[in-house]
Protein backbone atom coordinates (compact mmCIF):
# COMPACT_ATOMS: atom_id res chain seq x y z
CA UNK A 1 0.00 0.00 0.00
CA UNK A 2 1.56 2.83 1.13
CA UNK A 3 7.22 7.31 2.76
CA UNK A 4 11.27 11.76 10.01
CA UNK A 5 10.76 11.13 12.97
CA UNK A 6 10.84 12.94 16.34
CA UNK A 7 10.95 16.30 14.70
CA UNK A 8 8.64 15.82 11.73
CA UNK A 9 9.62 18.95 9.81
CA UNK A 10 6.93 20.08 7.44
CA UNK A 11 9.50 20.64 4.77
CA UNK A 12 7.29 21.30 1.81
CA UNK A 13 8.33 24.46 0.07
CA UNK A 14 6.22 27.06 -1.60
CA UNK A 15 6.23 27.37 -5.36
CA UNK A 16 5.45 30.62 -7.13
CA UNK A 17 1.99 30.32 -8.65
CA UNK A 18 -0.37 32.63 -10.47
CA UNK A 19 -2.82 32.71 -7.56
CA UNK A 20 -2.54 31.73 -3.92
CA UNK A 21 -5.15 30.89 -1.32
CA UNK A 22 -5.34 33.89 0.97
CA UNK A 23 -3.53 33.27 4.27
CA UNK A 24 -6.71 34.41 6.03
CA UNK A 25 -8.49 31.26 4.81
CA UNK A 26 -6.19 29.04 6.86
CA UNK A 27 -6.56 28.29 10.55
CA UNK A 28 -3.76 29.76 12.70
CA UNK A 29 -1.12 27.27 13.78
CA UNK A 30 0.33 29.25 16.68
CA UNK A 31 -2.17 28.02 19.26
CA UNK A 32 -2.68 24.50 17.93
CA UNK A 33 -2.26 21.95 20.72
CA UNK A 34 -2.43 24.40 23.60
CA UNK A 35 -6.03 23.58 24.40
CA UNK A 36 -6.38 19.95 23.39
CA UNK A 37 -9.87 18.49 23.60
CA UNK A 38 -11.29 15.14 22.52
CA UNK A 39 -12.41 14.81 18.91
CA UNK A 40 -14.64 11.77 19.48
CA UNK A 41 -17.38 13.11 17.20
CA UNK A 42 -15.08 13.78 14.27
CA UNK A 43 -13.46 11.52 11.73
CA UNK A 44 -10.72 11.94 9.16
CA UNK A 45 -11.90 13.45 5.88
CA UNK A 46 -8.72 12.83 3.89
CA UNK A 47 -8.91 9.77 1.66
CA UNK A 48 -5.75 7.71 2.23
CA UNK A 49 -6.54 5.02 -0.34
CA UNK A 50 -3.44 4.45 -2.48
CA UNK A 51 -5.30 5.39 -5.68
CA UNK A 52 -6.31 8.82 -4.35
CA UNK A 53 -4.80 11.78 -6.21
CA UNK A 54 -2.44 14.05 -4.30
CA UNK A 55 -3.38 17.73 -4.13
CA UNK A 56 0.12 19.16 -4.32
CA UNK A 57 -1.06 22.50 -5.73
CA UNK A 58 -2.99 23.34 -2.55
CA UNK A 59 -0.09 22.02 -0.48
CA UNK A 60 2.22 24.54 -2.11
CA UNK A 61 -0.27 27.34 -1.52
CA UNK A 62 -0.48 26.18 2.09
CA UNK A 63 3.29 26.42 2.48
CA UNK A 64 3.24 29.97 1.12
CA UNK A 65 0.46 31.01 3.47
CA UNK A 66 2.30 29.67 6.53
CA UNK A 67 5.59 31.37 5.74
CA UNK A 68 7.65 28.40 4.53
CA UNK A 69 10.37 29.91 2.38
CA UNK A 70 12.79 28.49 -0.16
CA UNK A 71 15.97 29.45 -1.90
CA UNK A 72 15.83 30.71 -5.47
CA UNK A 73 15.62 27.87 -7.94
CA UNK A 74 14.18 25.29 -5.53
CA UNK A 75 11.04 23.70 -6.92
CA UNK A 76 8.78 20.67 -6.59
CA UNK A 77 8.82 18.34 -9.58
CA UNK A 78 6.29 15.57 -10.12
CA UNK A 79 6.60 12.50 -12.32
CA UNK A 80 4.56 9.40 -12.96
CA UNK A 81 6.07 6.26 -11.46
CA UNK A 82 4.10 3.09 -12.19
CA UNK A 83 0.89 5.06 -12.33
CA UNK A 84 1.46 7.02 -9.12
CA UNK A 85 2.56 10.64 -8.71
CA UNK A 86 6.05 10.89 -7.24
CA UNK A 87 7.15 14.35 -6.10
CA UNK A 88 10.69 15.42 -5.33
CA UNK A 89 12.67 18.61 -4.87
CA UNK A 90 15.01 19.91 -7.56
CA UNK A 91 17.06 23.04 -8.04
CA UNK A 92 16.92 24.90 -11.33
CA UNK A 93 20.30 26.55 -10.73
CA UNK A 94 23.64 25.89 -9.07
CA UNK A 95 23.71 26.51 -5.33
CA UNK A 96 26.94 26.87 -3.34
CA UNK A 97 27.70 24.18 -0.78
CA UNK A 98 26.14 24.98 2.57
CA UNK A 99 23.31 27.06 1.11
CA UNK A 100 20.14 27.06 3.19
CA UNK A 101 17.47 25.86 0.79
CA UNK A 102 14.45 26.14 3.05
CA UNK A 103 13.05 28.12 5.96
CA UNK A 104 10.35 26.59 8.16
CA UNK A 105 8.79 28.65 10.97
CA UNK A 106 9.00 26.80 14.27
CA UNK A 107 5.23 27.07 14.81
CA UNK A 108 4.63 24.99 11.67
CA UNK A 109 6.76 22.03 12.74
CA UNK A 110 5.03 18.96 14.14
CA UNK A 111 7.15 17.28 16.80
CA UNK A 112 6.83 14.52 19.35
CA UNK A 113 7.77 16.92 22.16
CA UNK A 114 4.80 19.11 21.36
CA UNK A 115 2.55 16.08 20.98
CA UNK A 116 3.52 14.81 24.44
CA UNK A 117 2.95 18.27 25.91
CA UNK A 118 -0.48 18.35 24.27
CA UNK A 119 -1.70 14.86 25.15
CA UNK A 120 0.29 14.05 28.28
CA UNK A 121 1.99 10.68 28.76
CA UNK A 122 -0.08 7.64 27.82
CA UNK A 123 1.34 5.26 30.41
CA UNK A 124 -0.67 2.21 29.32
CA UNK A 125 0.40 2.59 25.70
CA UNK A 126 4.01 3.22 26.70
CA UNK A 127 4.04 0.07 28.81
CA UNK A 128 2.74 -1.92 25.85
CA UNK A 129 5.42 -0.48 23.56
CA UNK A 130 8.07 -1.48 26.10
CA UNK A 131 6.61 -4.98 26.48
CA UNK A 132 6.74 -5.44 22.71
CA UNK A 133 10.37 -4.32 22.53
CA UNK A 134 9.76 -1.09 20.61
CA UNK A 135 10.34 1.41 23.40
CA UNK A 136 12.80 3.25 21.13
CA UNK A 137 9.84 4.16 18.91
CA UNK A 138 8.08 6.09 21.68
CA UNK A 139 8.50 9.50 20.12
CA UNK A 140 7.40 8.30 16.71
CA UNK A 141 4.30 6.87 18.39
CA UNK A 142 3.31 10.25 19.85
CA UNK A 143 3.98 11.99 16.56
CA UNK A 144 1.73 9.49 14.82
CA UNK A 145 -1.03 10.26 17.32
CA UNK A 146 -0.68 13.96 16.60
CA UNK A 147 -1.15 13.30 12.90
CA UNK A 148 -4.27 11.24 13.60
CA UNK A 149 -5.72 13.97 15.83
CA UNK A 150 -5.19 16.56 13.09
CA UNK A 151 -6.71 14.21 10.50
CA UNK A 152 -9.84 13.94 12.64
CA UNK A 153 -10.27 17.71 12.47
CA UNK A 154 -10.65 17.52 8.71
CA UNK A 155 -10.56 20.89 6.97
CA UNK A 156 -10.57 22.60 10.37
CA UNK A 157 -6.99 21.44 10.88
CA UNK A 158 -4.31 23.92 9.80
CA UNK A 159 -2.44 20.92 8.36
CA UNK A 160 -5.28 19.70 6.15
CA UNK A 161 -3.80 20.90 2.85
CA UNK A 162 -0.37 19.63 3.81
CA UNK A 163 -1.63 16.13 4.57
CA UNK A 164 -3.80 16.08 1.45
CA UNK A 165 -0.71 16.60 -0.70
CA UNK A 166 1.30 13.73 0.81
CA UNK A 167 1.81 10.30 -0.82
CA UNK A 168 -0.79 7.56 -0.55
CA UNK A 169 1.24 4.85 -2.24
CA UNK A 170 4.35 3.41 -0.59
CA UNK A 171 6.63 0.61 -1.77
CA UNK A 172 8.39 -0.49 1.40
CA UNK A 173 8.35 -3.16 4.08
CA UNK A 174 5.23 -2.12 6.03
CA UNK A 175 3.19 -1.86 2.83
CA UNK A 176 4.00 -5.40 1.64
CA UNK A 177 1.82 -8.49 1.81
CA UNK A 178 3.02 -12.04 2.59
CA UNK A 179 3.05 -12.69 -1.16
CA UNK A 180 5.40 -9.72 -1.67
CA UNK A 181 7.89 -11.17 0.81
CA UNK A 182 8.08 -14.37 -1.23
CA UNK A 183 8.95 -12.41 -4.36
CA UNK A 184 12.12 -10.73 -3.05
CA UNK A 185 15.48 -12.13 -1.85
CA UNK A 186 15.35 -13.71 1.64
CA UNK A 187 17.53 -11.12 3.37
CA UNK A 188 15.50 -8.23 1.91
CA UNK A 189 12.31 -10.02 2.93
CA UNK A 190 13.59 -10.39 6.49
CA UNK A 191 14.33 -6.67 6.76
CA UNK A 192 10.94 -5.76 5.32
CA UNK A 193 9.17 -8.11 7.72
CA UNK A 194 10.93 -6.40 10.65
CA UNK A 195 9.43 -3.11 9.50
CA UNK A 196 6.02 -4.72 9.27
CA UNK A 197 6.40 -6.00 12.84
CA UNK A 198 7.22 -2.44 13.91
CA UNK A 199 4.00 -1.25 12.28
CA UNK A 200 2.04 -3.93 14.12
CA UNK A 201 3.50 -2.98 17.51
CA UNK A 202 3.72 0.82 17.22
CA UNK A 203 0.42 1.41 15.45
CA UNK A 204 -1.99 -1.51 15.44
CA UNK A 205 -1.02 -2.85 18.85
CA UNK A 206 -1.77 0.40 20.67
CA UNK A 207 -4.94 1.58 18.93
CA UNK A 208 -7.26 0.63 21.78
CA UNK A 209 -5.09 2.51 24.30
CA UNK A 210 -5.75 5.92 22.74
CA UNK A 211 -9.17 6.86 24.06
CA UNK A 212 -9.14 10.48 22.89
CA UNK A 213 -9.42 9.33 19.26
CA UNK A 214 -12.87 8.50 17.92
CA UNK A 215 -13.94 4.87 17.88
CA UNK A 216 -14.06 4.97 14.09
CA UNK A 217 -10.50 6.25 13.88
CA UNK A 218 -9.25 3.66 16.35
CA UNK A 219 -10.75 0.96 14.16
CA UNK A 220 -9.38 2.26 10.85
CA UNK A 221 -6.23 0.23 10.21
CA UNK A 222 -5.69 1.88 6.82
CA UNK A 223 -5.56 5.32 8.45
CA UNK A 224 -3.14 4.14 11.15
CA UNK A 225 -0.88 2.57 8.56
CA UNK A 226 -0.86 5.80 6.53
CA UNK A 227 0.03 7.89 9.60
CA UNK A 228 2.79 5.39 10.43
CA UNK A 229 4.18 5.65 6.90
CA UNK A 230 4.20 9.45 7.05
CA UNK A 231 6.15 9.44 10.32
CA UNK A 232 8.71 6.88 9.19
Amino acid sequence: MKTSTCAFALAIISHVASAFISPSTFAPIKDVGRSFTSTKQLYATIDVDEDTSRDTASMEEWSYAYGIGRADGIQLVGEDVDGFLDVHVETAQQLPAGTSVMYIPSDVILSSNRAIAEFGRLEEAESLLQANGVENEMREFYLMLKILVELEKGEESPYYHYFNGLPRFFANGPSMTPFCYRCIPPFAAKLCQKERVKLNHVAFGCKSRVQFLSEKTRGDSLLWEWAFQIVY
